[in-house]
């Protein structure tokens, strides 16, 4: 039996996050076989809750990971009725009860907020004005988040997110580079 090199995990609510991170990543350049998804069991009780201690876990086995291989982690969790920097609060507090430091500068750790959630993101790369504050419904099925992607990783690669873009998703990108800098 072979093991799987894995370089890159990434800790997800559901299925959409999933899929619209995984296209984003494979259209970026990174090898997505290389890929491991920890996504929340569905009727599991609340999957941002699972994210949130799910991830000092994965913190920990990519410290020990990068150790041997470049790796990432990367986390997404939809910000709800939150802000962007007080969900990224919580993972440190969680990491703090668990009695281990919070990502630092030199490890390549991300974590997306989509505000309200990551449908909010895919409206607005679709080329709609969104707010922040509503609730987007959800994609008939997750593949349909395709054409947004696509246009993210047109902008990323060319000329950047737009000034009247979603806060969260800039802050999104700012996460990006932390492991694009560090791979």
């Amino acid at each position: 039996m072979s093991t799987r090199r894995v370089g890159l995990v990434l800790l997800c609510e559901d299925s959409q996050h999933e899929a619209f991170i995984r296209r984003f990543l494979k259209r970026m350049g990174w090898n997505t076989r290389e890929l491991r998804v920890e996504k929340s069991p569905s009727a599991g009780g609340s999957a941002e809750q699972w994210v949130r201690q799910r991830f000092p876990i994965e913190l920990k086995a990519y410290r020990r990971r990068r150790q041997q291989a470049a790796s990432a982690l990367i986390a997404i969790i939809d910000a709800d009725l939150r802000s962007v920097h007080d969900r990224i609060t919580e993972f440190e507090d969680e990491c703090n009860s668990m009695g281990m430091p919070f990502r630092t500068n030199d490890e390549a750790v991300a974590i997306f907020v989509p505000k309200r959630n990551i449908e909010t993101w895919i409206h607005y790369l679709n080329g709609e004005e969104v707010n922040e504050d509503y609730t987007y419904p959800k994609l008939d099925k997750e593949r349909g988040c395709r054409p947004a992607v696509n246009n993210l990783v047109g902008l990323c690669k060319s000329t950047g997110i737009e000034p009247e873009a979603p806060l969260s998703l800039s802050a999104a990108c700012k996460e990006y580079r932390i492991i694009t800098s560090l791979r």
